[in-house]
């Protein structure tokens, strides 16, 4: 800063004084005064109270306070479009739909497949099969046991058969033994032979010989019998016992495999359920209906256009469901900006505007939620608006190689004529301090590091006087401590 020089003042009658500056430029209202010269009066002001306000300005615009990007999953042509831009529409509302013919077909496909493996899965619970098995087990069972009746019966008859023939051979040789004594008797009663007596029994003898004979091949016989009829016993129960073990196997294999068989079909049954909502859902989402009450603003595609699956999806502003202005849509040969983009459909929704304002890293420091803020609208000069910082983006966007951070800012009020994009001008107030000790900043120099203020005594004196300032407003600095309330300050100069 420059210095001003000491100004020596004389008494009245004195001859007249030079002033000699150096190099320096003398303070507004302070000169040299010589016999016969007068002396302009230095711009003063007064220290005082006021309430000192910090801001910090920038440019955005006005945005929906939430916006979607509308569209179908899957790719079609276009059947029908119920709405314009510019219509109100509420949740659930059909806003278009599809061509869903191939949608409905792969529908009913899917419906007849689960109605297939429900019947599948229904034989398998209700399948005779094992109670069959355990039936057949049962009767192989009884089988068993008559077979093993049988052949105890058929040993026990063929026993008998053999006592019967054994008891023949004995009466046989009973017989025959009779007969030999009768032949003795005979040839010892026959004094001379031939004798009659003699032949007859010889004849009688060699019959009973012969039914002795008989006899021993009937009890042969039975025994033969007794022994294949065992033999053939054994293998009857032999098969009934195979009959058995094979029923039994069968009869555990189905118990075994039955509750694997329907869970398996029941996996399968769940599997074509699924399909079948799948398809039913993407029947439903041939038709777009809106998630929430509000404004279509953009819609692009007419009534037989294909259109692609919708991947689109909305940048959000810090702290709320509004878009930010200005983002874009990448398609293959262009980049279009909003509203609309590439999405077939955007919706915006009701309620109070918001302003998406883009500062930089120095402004976006002091900024904080909750902090006021006035606007005004490029296309709307006669009105003003007031609003309060919802929130500030975390993290920077790089724009044009510096870091730009978004403010939130709900409008207070409305007004039919605010639209979703107009420039907006806002002044956020970062810091407040109310009724604070004030001295107007022009009044204020730097003197060696040290904030200094010229201060005007009442007799027309000047001395310069150190201060501790503190906030600084647009027109005023916060005075800590160094200065009083009331005290008359040089605005403008130099230090004295």
């Amino acid at each position: 800063m420059p210095m001003l020089l000491p100004v020596l003042r004389l008494r009245a009658g004195a001859a007249r004084v030079v002033a000699v500056v150096t190099g320096l430029t003398l303070a507004l209202g302070v000169t040299a005064c010589a016999s016969g010269d007068t002396t302009a009066p230095a711009a003063t002001a007064t220290v005082s109270r006021a309430t000192l306000t910090t801001s910090v300005a920038g440019m955005g615009s006005l945005a929906a306070a939430s916006s979607t990007n509308l569209g179908f999953p899957s790719g079609g042509q276009l059947s029908s479009v119920r709405v314009q831009v510019g219509d109100h529409v509420h949740t659930g509302q059909v806003l278009a739909s599809l061509d869903d013919f191939a949608l409905r077909q792969l529908l009913a496909q899917q419906q007849a497949n689960l109605a297939q493996q429900k019947a599948v899965l229904g034989r398998l619970r209700q399948s005779p099969t094992l109670l069959g098995a355990r039936a057949t087990l049962g009767q192989a069972r009884q089988i068993l046991s008559a077979t093993r009746g049988q052949v105890s019966a058929t040993a026990r008859a063929d026993q008998v058969a053999i006592g019967r023939a054994e008891a023949q051979l004995d009466a046989a040789r009973d017989v025959a033994e009779a007969a030999q004594d009768a032949l003795s008797a005979a040839q010892a009663a026959c004094a001379s032979p031939p004798c009659a007596s003699v032949a007859s029994a010889q004849a009688a003898l060699a019959s009973a010989r012969a039914g002795v004979e008989t006899a021993r091949t009937g009890v042969a016989t039975a025994g033969q019998k007794r022994q294949v009829d065992a033999a053939a016993g054994q293998v009857s129960i032999q098969s009934s016992k195979q009959a058995v073990v094979t029923a039994d196997n069968s009869a555990d294999s189905l118990a075994s495999d039955r509750p694997f068989g329907i869970e398996q079909q029941e996996a399968v049954v769940a599997s074509a359920q699924a399909l079948v909502d799948l398809a039913r859902h993407n029947l439903a989402a041939a038709t777009l209906k809106a998630p929430a009450d509000g404004t279509v603003t953009a819609i692009n595609g007419a009534v037989g256009e294909y259109l692609t699956a919708s991947t689109g999806t909305t940048a959000t502003a810090p702290g709320s469901d509004a878009a930010i202005p200005g983002t874009t849509a990448n398609t293959t040969n262009s980049a279009i900006t909003r509203p609309g983009g590439a999405q077939f459909m955007v919706l915006s929704g009701t309620g109070p505007l918001t302003a998406i304002i883009p500062l930089s890293e120095l402004d976006a420091a002091a900024v904080t939620a909750g902090q006021a803020a006035t606007l005004s609208v490029d296309a709307l000069p006669d009105l003003a608006l007031t609003g309060t910082v919802i929130a500030i983006s975390p993290a920077g966007t790089a724009v044009s190689a510096s870091m730009t951070y978004y403010v939130t800012l709900r409008i207070e009020g409305s007004d039919d004529r605010l639209k979703e994009g107009l420039s907006v001008h806002a002044s956020i107030d970062t810091e407040e301090h109310e009724q604070v000790l004030t001295v107007p900043t022009a009044a204020v120099h730097t003197q060696d590091g040290s904030s200094v203020v010229v201060v005007l005594a009442a007799d027309g004196s000047q001395r310069t006087v150190g201060f501790e300032p503190g906030l600084v407003g647009a027109d005023r600095t916060e005075v800590l401590s160094g200065l009083a309330e009331g005290d008359t300050v040089v605005v403008g100069g130099s230090t004295r």
